[in-house]
């Protein structure tokens, strides 16, 4: 065999898989592998949520309406307590707050109440929060109890694998 021709066939043999990797990610073959149920929030939004424990701890946040609180939101609240409860031995790890004063939670004693409402979060939606502030995933609100329950699942799991990883909080 001819070193010219080993070194065409050496340089074909090497071209070839980088072309076809090229193609796969330009022309959209390839779907990247996010495991995350919720929807990452794109902007950075922070809350200040740090006198809710004494050290940095993970937060499940629901902010309704100012006004009362409509189906959407009992199903939020509702999805927001299983999720919360769910948890387990993680609760220490992780508190389940709602951003009205107003709403009673009588129904739902774990639910803790907190006065620090965002404009940039939308009404209706469930959000993952680091011990940081920072807000992380969020849920979109379901008036359907199937759809609440298929919910809560994904925030469960979703935070059961966020905290296996976690060194904070």
């Amino acid at each position: 065999m001819k070193s010219k021709s080993f070194f065409s066939i050496f340089a074909v043999m090497a071209a070839v898989p980088l072309v076809l990797a090229f193609m796969v990610l330009k022309f959209g073959w390839f779907t990247p592998g996010a495991t995350a149920k919720g929807q990452f929030v794109e902007s950075e939004i922070t809350l200040d949520l740090k006198d809710m424990a004494e050290k940095p701890i993970w937060n499940l946040v629901f902010q309704p309406s100012e006004k009362n609180c409509d189906q959407t939101c009992e199903e939020q609240l509702y999805g927001l307590n299983q999720t919360y409860i769910a948890l387990g031995k993680l609760q220490k790890r992780v508190n389940a707050v709602v951003l009205n004063e107003s709403i009673a939670l009588t129904e739902y004693p774990l639910l803790k109440h907190h006065q620090a409402r965002n404009t940039e979060l939308d009404v209706g939606h469930i959000y993952l929060v680091d011990p940081f502030g920072k807000v992380i995933i969020k849920y979109a609100g379901s008036t359907k109890r199937e759809q609440t329950i298929k919910t809560s699942k994904d925030i469960l799991a979703d935070v059961k694998k966020l905290l296996n990883y976690a060194r904070v909080g």
